[in-house]
């Protein structure tokens, strides 16, 4: 029996607006081989048009979600979804349970009451019944803790005792998405594939970026288990539908959206910054596109803070002020410079 175990984690993932990345990539991140698939997608992005729906008002499409994850769209995850009235009639002790888990290499992602999960010392933030998913990654029997991964506010590492561990569990009702939890496994070879590696796939990046320019529903691509909805827009869509629901008065407060919109920016810089390190853009497309897509990126760091700012101030004129000419700028220089690396894709190189 071990007495302690850790498995690899990235805690400063790509992505952090929505857990439902920051884990995964927490863990896929481990391993550099996870950029050719990372580079090929985060590039569509998804909205409700009436956010009054209670559905994610703004994220990154990566497909349909199955048993309320994502998990099923990345290569290298086993996973496996466990109700979480099954694990309690198999045993009455947690804590047993996720380090056994642990022992054999299986992540735990389930829900806790943060009510019991320590804070950040910096941050005076005492939850009361709130529950998030977290996801295990190690433990030590001699000191009696887990290492957890999660939002606390921050997305960060830290440890909870076993005994707080079996209570934030216990404390978390049996409704929702609460209902389940996760075991991920990483495996090197992609489970069911021939393929030891996901290859870089540029025409499916150039063909995603059109769809994000054309708006094109991409549940269609999913029909065959998802007949998809009709209340939601896509790609360059969600700027209209964003400032419409904004303009209502009710989400001004909601920080996600934006900070998506920040993260979609940095991905797409980062991209152009892997597909010129892999020989997929010349000297000159690469010079003039980085400069295009950090343009872009720094506007969206700007109404993100300002955002805050005006959460601050409580000055909503502040959000229609400014916050919406800035997306309107964004929009206007994203489709120009899209359309441009889309050129520079589907071109030779010429330098």
């Amino acid at each position: 029996m071990a007495n302690s175990k850790r498995l690899a984690i990235n805690d400063k993932p790509e992505i952090l607006s929505y857990s439902s990345h920051a884990k995964t990539l927490a863990i896929l991140s481990t391993d550099k081989r996870y950029e050719a698939w990372f580079h090929s997608n985060y590039i569509q992005l998804i909205c409700e048009k009436d956010f009054k729906d209670k559905g994610i008002h703004l994220d990154f499409y990566l497909g349909p979600s199955k048993d309320f994850n994502f998990y099923v769209n990345n290569p290298w995850l086993y996973s496996q979804t466990i109700k979480k009235e099954m694990v309690n009639h198999l045993t009455d002790n947690i804590t047993e349970f996720a380090i056994s888990c642990i022992d054999r290499n299986y992540y735990v992602d389930l829900h806790l009451d943060q009510h019991f999960v320590a804070n950040d010392p910096g941050f005076h933030f005492e939850p009361h019944q709130f529950y998030h998913d977290t996801l295990v990654f190690g433990y030590n029997r001699s000191e009696q803790y887990f290492d957890i991964l999660g939002y606390n506010p921050f997305y960060k590492s830290l440890k909870i005792s076993f005994s707080d561990f079996d209570s934030a569990y216990r404390n978390c009702p049996i409704e929702k998405w609460y209902t389940v939890l996760y075991l991920y496994h990483y495996e090197k070879k992609r489970p069911g594939s021939q393929s030891k590696d996901y290859i870089l796939d540029v025409t499916w990046i150039a063909d995603s970026l059109k769809g994000y320019l054309n708006s094109t529903d991409h549940t269609r691509l999913f029909a065959m288990f998802d007949s998809g909805r009709n209340n939601l827009a896509f790609g360059m869509d969600v700027y209209h539908y964003y400032k419409l629901n904004l303009k209502s008065g009710d989400f001004w407060e909601d920080i996600r959206p934006l900070y998506v919109l920040w993260e979609h920016k940095k991905c797409m810089l980062s991209r152009i910054q892997y597909l010129y390190d892999h020989h997929y853009l010349s000297q000159s497309n690469y010079a003039y596109l980085k400069v295009q897509f950090e343009e872009i990126k720094n506007l969206a760091e700007f109404i993100k803070v300002t955002q805050l700012k005006a959460l601050i101030s409580k000055d909503h004129k502040i959000i229609e002020k400014i916050i919406f000419n800035c997306l309107d700028e964004i929009a206007s220089k994203e489709h120009k410079a899209i359309n441009e690396l889309i050129s520079a894709l589907e071109l030779p190189l010429h330098d």
